[in-house]
């Protein structure tokens, strides 16, 4: 049995963390949305019907699969937005990417296009003392040492991973994410029931 699965199907994991999401920034049904890192729209278009919402990602137009009205998929870069105007939205999304940008430099070019094209934001990203890893799904992965991890990477198959594969995930304290949101508010929040999977959500509230 896959207890993360088990738990996020039980409580709705997803739903409760979406109005969550509503309820930190804000968000109204006039608001414009940009979804940046927007992937298949689980996490925000799944549950979100009534905003205009832009998706952005970089695979091609035509292997968006969200099915919506009020979307426009745009294929793009989240480090280099040039594409949008300064806080062209009201309110700029984003679900889970950001602890795969590598290099750092490109975490630094992608937060800071956040706060530049939305009025307010809001991010969520692994906590840094989340029970179970939420991509390798074992308990507190992220503090295993480097060279453990790849071992078991290479010799076997973990979570979302086959054998092989290996990806050095960013992970950081509140004070870590602070220096790249210094205008943000940061939540810890219980995504899976008992906390055995954690959040940092990330935000800054849309003006009134």
């Amino acid at each position: 049995m896959n207890i993360r699965q088990y738990f996020a199907k039980t409580q709705n994991a997803k739903l409760k963390r979406y109005q969550k999401m509503v309820e930190l920034s804000g968000l109204k049904p006039h608001h414009r949305v940009l979804h940046a890192g927007c992937g298949h729209g689980y996490s925000f278009e799944f549950y979100n019907k009534e905003n205009e919402v832009v998706g952005l990602d970089i695979f091609p137009a035509e292997e968006c699969d969200i099915v919506r009205d009020k979307f426009t998929y745009i294929q793009g870069d989240g480090t280099n937005m040039h594409m949008f105007k300064d806080q062209e939205f009201d309110l700029v999304v984003n679900v889970g990417t950001l602890e795969h940008i590598r290099p750092y430099e490109n975490l630094q070019k992608f937060a800071s296009e956040i706060r530049r094209v939305g009025k307010g934001y809001v991010v969520i990203v692994p906590h840094n003392w989340t029970p179970i890893e939420p991509h390798y799904q074992l308990p507190l992965w992220q503090h295993y040492p480097m060279a453990v991890k790849k071992w078991l990477s290479n010799h076997f198959s973990i979570g979302n991973y086959p054998k092989g594969e290996f990806e050095d995930l960013q992970y950081f304290t509140k004070a870590g994410w602070k220096k790249l949101f210094p205008d943000a508010e940061i939540y810890d929040y219980n995504h899976i029931r008992f906390g055995i999977v954690r959040n940092f959500i990330i935000y800054k509230r849309i003006p009134e």
